[in-house]
C-alpha cells in the first residue's frame, strides 16, 4: 500500500481517515508509525471497524473510530495528515 511505501510522512503524526470503512487504511498508518489514527466513517460499517481494530492490541491504542460525517465532527486534536480511498461511482 501507498501508505507502507511512504512511512516517512507518517511517523509520528496524526492521521485522520476519511470513509474509514473497515478500517485497514487507518491500520496501515499506524503501523507506518502514526501517532494516532482517526477513522471517520458515516455508515453503520463503522461498527465493524471499531470491532476489527478492538481485537488487534497493536491499533486498538493508536486508533480512534469516529462514527459520523467528516464535515460534521470535531477532532480532539490538530490532524497533520488526511487520507481516503474513494470507492464506488
Amino acid at each position: 500500500a501507498a501508505v507502507m511505501e511512504n512511512r516517512s510522512d507518517f511517523a509520528g503524526r496524526v492521521v485522520v481517515d476519511v470513509g474509514a470503512g473497515s478500517g485497514i487504511l487507518s491500520m496501515f498508518a499506524a503501523q507506518a508509525g502514526a501517532k494516532h489514527v482517526y477513522a471517520v466513517e458515516a455508515s453503520e460499517m463503522a461498527e465493524y471497524a471499531r470491532k476489527l481494530i478492538a481485537g488487534n492490541p497493536l491499533f486498538a491504542e493508536r486508533i480512534t473510530v469516529i462514527k459520523g460525517k467528516v464535515e460534521d465532527i470535531e477532532l480532539p486534536e490538530k490532524a497533520d495528515v488526511l487520507i481516503s480511498e474513494p470507492m464506488g461511482t
